[in-house]
């Protein structure tokens, strides 16, 4: 059967889902994997949103669910449909075989479901057949996963990109180091680093790590986006009261604390702004700086969502999170995309929005299966747009491989 990684366990918070979704998404990232967030709804109910994270950590190891039940409980695939159809009466049981993927592999997934108890789920039930979650010996781990036949060859494909000849790889010390790092890169990235929470002003002289830079991108970002689901909710609460838009959009400013609207002002259409954001100028055009391959098919996208019949379109309905969730998704590709990756701030711009167009992307897919289940579009609308946002999601694995890739960074 291979070696397998059980869990079992329920947040302790559910609102820290989206602080998880962006340290996992780092995680899998920096350690050369793939993480692509989930959302997807009920079709009768859709405040039972599923969400999380699905994580590729290793090649040939199985997909491991980070997936979020509506109660915060984990679960595995081939249980999302029952989750976003009603409560589950427990925690069900999650697992990872790990048997394919090598010991850094496994490394990189016990440690990452260690990190995740100690910060997130604080009763996760974690059980590691090889044992190497309790004892963290990679050699025990190394010639358990040897004895069934697979190991050494594994572990050999897995560090040659590293510049490991097959003779390095089996070399307990560097094994050792190369496990060590993984420990420490997740160490780290969970826990925002080794500064306290928030963290302390730091001198002049000491240059930030580009943990400390997406983190702090991060909190920007997260606070922006609080910002704005605040605004909507008031603009949508005062036109309901029967207030104008232009009313609306005042009381919701006043309510910041952001400088109110001069009178005869008009209300930037945030899709009007969207797109005037994004368009390069006449200079950029003629340096050759154009609009990314990506940004364009999210335009498409947004476009298309644009055009489905408005007959339902309050904030709850699909066409809107459709459209909502295009609107996050272009606008991170474009700043992501905007210029060029020559420092560690641009760099964590790039992955913290990156991270925006990751979360739009799973909004936008979980409406295309709401909109298709509801009938607002055909079955070949559908599968069209499940191709293009694949095609887009192609892209961004791509983009936040070559951000992470800083050239000094180890």
């Amino acid at each position: 059967m291979g070696i397998t990684i059980q869990y079992r366990g329920t947040l302790d918070r559910l609102e820290d889902v989206e602080e998880l979704e962006d340290r996992v998404t780092d995680i899998a990232f920096s350690l050369g994997g793939h993480a692509t967030i989930w959302r997807s709804f009920s079709e009768h109910d859709r405040s039972r949103l599923v969400r999380g994270l699905i994580v590729e950590m290793a090649p040939g190891q199985d997909t491991l669910s980070l997936l979020i039940s509506p109660e915060g409980h984990f679960i595995p695939l081939h249980q999302i449909s029952a989750a976003e159809k009603g409560p589950l009466p427990e925690p069900p049981d999650c697992f990872v075989k790990t048997q394919f993927g090598g010991v850094e592999g496994h490394v990189a997934v016990a440690h990452l479901l260690g990190a995740i108890k100690a910060r997130y789920c604080s009763r996760l039930n974690i059980e590691d057949e090889s044992g190497f979650y309790d004892h963290r010996n990679a050699d025990e781990l190394a010639g358990k996963m040897r004895s069934s036949g697979q190991a050494i060859g594994m572990l050999a494909d897995q560090l040659r990109p590293s510049g490991l000849s097959k003779e390095a790889a089996e070399d307990p010390n560097i094994v050792a180091s190369r496990v060590q790092r993984i420990a420490t890169l997740v160490h780290q990235k969970m826990v925002g680093g080794l500064k306290p929470d928030p963290p302390t002003e730091v001198p002049e002289w000491m240059e930030q790590s580009l943990e400390d830079e997406v983190d702090e991108m991060d909190r920007l970002r997260r606070k922006n986006d609080l910002r704005s689901e605040r605004m909507a909710r008031w603009i949508e609460e005062a036109m309901a009261s029967g207030m104008s838009d232009a009313d609306a959009f005042d009381l919701a400013m006043q309510k910041e604390g952001l400088a109110a609207r001069c009178e005869g002002d008009p209300i930037v259409d945030p899709i009007d702004d969207l797109f005037d954001a994004i368009e390069p100028d006449n200079d950029e055009v003629a340096a050759g700086d154009q609009k990314h391959p990506a940004v364009i098919k999210a335009e498409t996208l947004l476009m298309q969502f644009m055009d489905l019949p408005a007959d339902n379109a309050s904030p709850g309905s699909f066409p809107s999170i459709a459209c909502r969730g295009a609107m996050d998704l272009l606008g991170g590709l474009a700043q992501a995309t905007h210029g060029r990756l020559e420092g560690r701030i641009d760099r964590a711009l790039a992955i913290s929005q990156l991270k925006r167009a990751l979360s739009g992307h799973a909004f936008a897919q979980g409406a295309v299966l709401g909109l298709r289940n509801e009938g607002k579009i055909s079955d070949d609308q559908s599968a069209g747009l499940h191709e293009l946002l694949r095609s887009i999601l192609k892209s961004i694995h791509v983009l936040l491989h070559d951000a992470w890739d800083e050239p000094d960074f180890e």
